[in-house]
């Protein structure tokens, strides 16, 4: 059986990986739900043009 719980784990490069994710409501700041999926990465580093996704940019 697939677990289902949902996880947070700081990647070794400092992003945040959020896997099954289908209960977990991400807010902004101000309160307001931003839409996610299963599976996401937020940024730790601030380089993102994505925020607050990772979009890769502490690879540069």
């Amino acid at each position: 059986m697939e677990n289902k719980t949902p996880t947070i784990q700081i990647s070794a490069t400092g992003k945040v990986v959020v896997t099954n994710a289908k209960q977990i409501t991400l807010l902004d700041a101000d309160g307001n739900t931003i839409p996610t999926r299963n599976r996401f990465s937020l940024c730790n580093c601030g380089k993102t043009q994505d925020a607050p996704f990772c979009d890769g940019a502490h690879k540069n």
